[in-house]
């Protein structure tokens, strides 16, 4: 009878304190968490699996429990998503959840979940220029996370810098705030595992990495630079710059992708979505595009591309002096490999020579230093026209650059930009305004130029003149060069014709793409749209994987091959539900 009437007693005392607590809430203002009983079930039950997932004496339990745990997280998190469908949790909401919301490293401090938004993976369209959906096993649940642009970029070529981030929703048991346990949102592309209980047993994290990379390019501008910014330049002008698919991280090796004629950066998310499946070049490698108006002459955003890069430096100064970052890989697509080529090449000033009559040697003998010398007597003395010339052809290779590869590259022009579908589409592009002048007097330092009439001086000036092999400023491209210690390689299609040397990729010729002193070559069984085949992700994981181990050793190649984790591969996968721009 007495433990029945203390029972009675402590039972009695309980129930007045939590409804003295509902009181206080109540009359606070503050209304009640309505999942908390709910949660605190989830948390148990998730705790549970954490304790298996961390001893090794249970790897058997592990798969049930991985699944036990996930299950778990995912009903904690669509509590609090049905909660913000109706309010907006107030801090001191937070602060009775039965577990902390953890702030993420790239976090806005104005929101709860501090990101602008968070998506669940399976509401975005992953179908969006994709092939495949990729995915890794592990623990945690599939988030898209839409952090703030980076304000601080110092030039408008700096066009977006990674705010599309993938995410992996987990509750870590280990790490605990004011006794509760910590919701986190990690970054995936950062981390591809976490350490779980005492021993620190490491278990993967899972991932939809295929959804991020579907949303970044349905965010981005830059699908606007594709047919419009090919025959109305004017239109793409204002998205012409330097794409991030992840926050800038000086500690990976960045790979600066450039698309051709009729394209835009979007041509490689295949590409991209295929290498991310490598546990070894997520976390080694980040990838950057430059897109822009294709139907500008080359030369011009060659020009721009080289601003994006000193941006680059300027932004992020101080942190881009490191190993990794003066690493740089350049790949080039087809009119964007003649962009990364003259970029990159020693003395870009060649090209020169197919504008101006000039003795044998002039342009092999020019220098930085005596550049005004040598240009002078070809523009009559005009200065103007002296500063004009060296600020497009005259310049160092943009300093870190380490590889190089070209993808489809005309080398030596197309024949299709002399044929009558070539004719058709220079007729219809049409340069803005602010760039014909510049484009023009370009043009006009031809020296076969002053001939034409205004009408095909209109056709000279456009991108698909300028892959002519009878083009001025192509006639001599095959003549550059970069720095003798840089590796460079060749992927080139014959339409699975298997006819190299004689072989066309129905745009390029072989002859044209092929270079004599490439480190490498692979013939790729596609059409000029190389970069889409998925031999073309198997080639450049190979090269991207020697170039891990020329830049950092072949220790951090085992190192980041003992992480890898066997992805689920979904090939055109089914059609969920589109979410709109945030």
């Amino acid at each position: 009878m007495k433990i029945h009437f203390f029972t009675s007693l402590i039972t009695a005392i309980v129930v007045l304190l939590f409804a003295s607590c509902s009181f206080t809430q109540q009359r606070n203002g503050v209304p009640d968490y309505e999942y908390y009983e709910n949660d605190l079930q989830n948390l148990e039950q998730a705790r549970a699996a954490w304790k298996i997932l961390g001893d090794v004496s249970r790897k058997a339990q592990w798969p049930e429990a991985m699944k036990q745990y996930n299950e778990s997280i995912v009903r904690i998190a669509s509590h609090l998503k049905n909660v913000a469908k109706s309010r907006k949790l107030a801090p001191i909401e937070l602060d009775k959840l039965p577990f902390y919301i953890e702030k993420s490293p790239y976090a806005s401090s104005n929101k709860n979940w501090h990101y602008e938004q968070i998506l669940d993976a399976s509401h975005v369209d992953s179908t969006y220029v994709l092939e495949e959906s990729v995915m890794v096993d592990g623990i945690g649940v599939h988030y898209i996370g839409i952090a703030p642009q980076n304000t601080k970029a110092v030039s408008e070529l700096l066009q977006d810098t990674g705010n599309v981030h993938t995410l992996t929703g987990i509750i870590d048991f280990d790490r605990t705030v004011n006794g509760k346990p910590v919701l986190r949102a990690i970054p995936r592309m950062l981390h591809d595992s976490i350490e779980v209980g005492p021993h620190k047993v490491r278990q993967p994290l899972s991932a939809n990495f295929s959804s991020s990379i579907a949303l970044f390019w349905q965010l981005s501008d830059a699908a606007k630079t594709k047919l419009l910014g090919a025959f109305l330049p004017e239109k793409g002008l204002d998205n012409m710059g330097l794409y991030m698919l992840e926050p800038f991280d000086s500690n990976k090796i960045p790979v600066l992708f450039t698309h051709g004629l009729m394209s835009n950066p979007v041509t490689f998310a295949n590409l991209t979505n295929r290498l991310i499946l490598d546990p070894v070049i997520r976390e080694n490698f980040q990838f950057w595009y430059f897109g822009y108006p294709s139907g500008l002459p080359w030369i011009v955003p060659a020009k721009m591309q080289r601003e994006a890069l000193s941006a680059i430096k300027e932004t992020y100064k101080g942190c881009t002096n490191s190993k990794t970052m003066n690493n740089l890989v350049m790949v080039g697509h087809s009119m964007g490999g003649l962009i990364t080529r003259f970029n990159t090449s020693t003395k870009p000033w060649l090209v020169l020579k197919g504008m101006y009559k000039v003795p044998d040697g002039t342009f092999e003998k020019m220098t930085f230093d005596n550049a005004n010398q040598i240009l002078s007597p070809l523009v009559g003395g005009n200065q103007k026209a002296i500063n004009r010339i060296k600020s497009t052809f005259v310049f160092a290779p943009p300093k870190g650059v380490s590889r190089i590869v070209f993808m489809a590259t005309p080398h030596r022009g197309s024949s299709f930009a002399d044929n009558w579908i070539g004719r058709l589409g220079q007729s219809l592009i049409s340069l803005p305004n602010r760039l014909l002048d510049e484009a023009t007097n370009i043009v006009m330092m031809s020296r076969d130029s002053i001939l034409l009439s205004p009408e095909k001086l209109d056709d000279e000036i456009t991108s698909i003149r300028q892959l002519s092999p009878s083009s001025s400023l192509i006639s001599h491209m095959y003549e550059l060069r970069c720095p003798a210690h840089i590796p460079v390689h060749s992927l080139i299609g014959d339409r699975g014709k298997g006819d190299s040397p004689k072989s066309s990729d129905g745009i390029v010729e072989y002859h044209s793409s092929h270079l004599d002193w490439s480190t490498s070559e692979k013939i790729i069984p596609y059409g000029h749209s190389v970069q889409d085949h998925p031999d073309s992700a198997l080639e450049m994981r190979r090269i991207l994987r020697e170039h891990l181990v020329k830049v950092k050793g072949k220790q951090a190649l085992i190192e980041s091959e003992k992480g890898a984790v066997s992805p689920i591969w979904m090939k055109n996968p089914k059609r969920p539900v589109i979410i709109k721009r945030p």
